[in-house]
């Protein structure tokens, strides 16, 4: 197993199990707010940043996060359910003022779209059934890879299709419909980023991350090119660094107080 996957899957089993006292679930939202609604795009299949739970609740690291900036500014939130890649298109349309989906920063996509400054770091991992016997990437020469169309993961893929010689790409719907399509013998592994697939075998120990993949991810919330909003909501963020508050989302959904040094906690220049 990765080194710090253990203590990175007993945090979220800790979320699974009610959660880190310290943030109440809907604990920002409890003052009404009378503003105009901020419309956020985000995908329900993304464990553990944004999902619905058993009740069919919205909960997730990403959603404590847009509910504390919907305190801070005054608005009330009005979720928008779509694909990953709809939210970019949806950005541009004004059918939203908010992407929160795990979307990393991209040179590609700042040329199209504004990103706060991100707020969590992390990788992309590989994703398999432990009986198919692979342990590494180089095992997946003339497998069937999945990727949820238009993430970074899927330009990964691509990228290294050649190097690696991955056989056909296979398009999920997220990393629930990944493991769907791994269950189903459709696919031979799914590639996401690495929390993601580590909530996943908190419930499946009959799948295995075989691989973390260089690099590094960084997320942050998209907006609409030069949004009014943009500057009011990166301030939020700093102001959610400054007094505890995303420490204290970060330990709720993963177990563990973040680096003192990571992009979590430590106030950055928006990209």
């Amino acid at each position: 197993m990765l080194v710090g996957v253990r203590a990175l899957l007993l945090g979220l089993l800790l979320a699974v199990l009610g959660g880190v006292p310290g943030l109440a679930p809907g604990s920002s939202t409890a003052a009404a707010q009378q503003g105009e609604p901020l419309r956020v795009g985000t995908y329900f299949d993304n464990v553990p940043w944004g999902f619905r739970d058993e009740k069919g609740e919205v909960v997730g690291f990403e959603i404590d996060l847009v509910q504390q900036i919907s305190r801070i500014l005054g608005r009330p939130i009005e979720y928008q359910g779509m694909g990953f890649r709809e939210l970019f298109t949806a950005l541009a349309a004004n059918r939203i003022d908010l992407a929160v989906s795990s979307v990393s920063i991209t040179p590609e996509r700042l040329a199209h779209v504004d990103f706060t400054q991100s707020y969590y770091e992390t990788a992309q991992g590989v994703l398999v059934m432990k009986k198919s016997g692979m342990r590494d990437v180089a095992d997946l020469a003339g497998k069937t890879v999945s990727v949820t169309s238009g993430t970074t993961s899927e330009r990964w893929v691509v990228a290294n299709a050649q190097r690696f010689g991955f056989g056909r790409t296979s398009f999920s719907q997220g990393s629930s419909d990944g493991v769907r399509l791994l269950d189903a013998g459709a696919v031979d592994a799914y590639v996401g980023d690495l929390p993601t697939l580590l909530y996943q075998l908190l419930k499946r120990p009959d799948l295995a991350v075989i691989a973390r993949l260089p690099g590094q991810e960084r997320y942050g919330i998209a907006l609409a090119k030069d949004s009014p909003l943009t500057a009011k909501v990166d301030a939020a963020i700093t102001r959610l660094k400054q007094d505890g508050t995303m420490a204290r989302i970060h330990k709720r959904w993963f177990g563990m107080a973040p680096d003192k040094q990571s992009a979590t906690v430590k106030v950055l220049p928006r990209p």
